[in-house]
């Protein structure tokens, strides 16, 4: 915090005034340590918090398996056009065959986009099985996705495709 910004928590102290937050405080021990929660000390309770539970029976879905795969027509040149296949089951009316809008037509934006597509249709709590060859894919939602979210994304390439893909089966 700036000079000014701690005088004027000096003088907001001394006239019992707003006191404004220091974000440059830092503690390196306990992570609960670098929390600070203001609350009003007279309106406390000791009744305990209760956590949301859904009422009646958490439904119970098969495990459906989905094949999917993304090409990419001259990737990574001027003309590039990207595309995405999902596949179900025979004649089942969710194979779909996907055109990737917008300018980043790359084979991995349209692996990506297939499971984004998949997870977005699919119920919350129906167990899948994603079936696909893209090793980018497996290992960017399985092996890396704690170390990205840690690092806060910073440097991932498809970066809103990832976090939209890990964060669809959390809802």
């Amino acid at each position: 915090m700036s000079k000014s910004g701690r005088q004027r928590n000096l003088t907001a102290k001394q006239n019992n005034d707003e006191i404004t937050f220091n974000a440059t405080i830092t503690c390196k021990e306990n992570l609960a340590e670098c929390f600070r929660i203001f609350t009003d000390p007279t309106k406390t309770t000791n009744q305990i918090a209760k956590r949301y539970r859904r009422q009646g029976p958490t439904p119970r879905y098969r495990e459906i398996t989905i094949y999917m795969d993304g090409a990419c027509i001259n990737n990574g040149k001027e003309n590039t056009q990207c595309r995405s296949g999902i596949w179900f089951n025979h004649d089942s009316p969710r194979n779909l065959a996907i055109r990737i809008p917008g300018n980043d037509q790359l084979n991995q934006v349209g692996e990506l986009a297939a499971v984004v597509t998949v997870t977005a249709a699919t119920a919350p709590y129906q167990p899948m099985k994603i079936i696909t060859d893209s090793k980018y894919v497996i290992e960017g939602l399985t092996t890396n996705l704690n170390t990205w979210e840690d690092d806060r994304w910073i440097n991932i390439k498809n970066d809103k495709l990832f976090k939209k893909a890990a964060h669809l089966p959390r809802l």
